[in-house]
């Protein structure tokens, strides 16, 4: 009985083989990084964060509450308005069973002092880290995120004595 390959024949498969892995390897891809997370939801959950601490303490301190109010409504404007360049540039996947998002803790603190400082410690925090996005975004977002700086500015000078 004669083999169907000959010796020759399986030594010329093993060289094509070892020839054409590389090539079997290169048509199976490694998959895509998943894409860095935008920088301005750092700047939209900490604007979300903060409108909910001001919300807060608006109802724990009534004397202040008319400018506690006033951060909450500016920060909730500005997590609104970061959220829509957001979406803009990476649409969310329409999917009907996508999660709601979670909403912020708030803050708490032991007195009205400490409520005043704090609230303004974490404006600052936001400006800065703001400031930091503003520099390096392209032309296009700078101006917003320009907006949230002077924004934040401007409610520490609200909450200042």
């Amino acid at each position: 009985m004669t083999p169907l390959l000959g010796r020759r024949a399986l030594l010329r498969l093993g060289a094509l083989a070892v020839l054409a892995a590389p090539a079997v390897a290169a048509c199976t891809s490694e998959p895509a990084a998943p894409p860095p997370p935008d920088p301005l939801s750092a700047l939209a959950d900490a604007a979300a964060a903060d409108a909910v601490t001001a919300r807060a303490l608006a109802a724990q301190h009534p004397q202040l509450a008319a400018k506690f109010q006033l951060v909450a409504t500016n920060r909730d404007a500005q997590a609104v308005a970061l959220r829509k360049e957001i979406d803009r540039a990476t649409p969310p996947p329409s999917t009907s069973s996508s999660a709601a998002p979670s909403t912020p803790k708030a803050a708490t603190y032991p007195t009205q002092a400490a409520a005043v400082a704090g609230l303004a410690a974490s404006l600052t925090a936001a400006q800065s880290k703001a400031t930091e996005v503003a520099l390096a975004a392209p032309a296009y977002r700078a101006g917003l995120v320009g907006s949230v700086v002077a924004g934040c500015a401007c409610l520490k000078e609200l909450l200042s004595p």
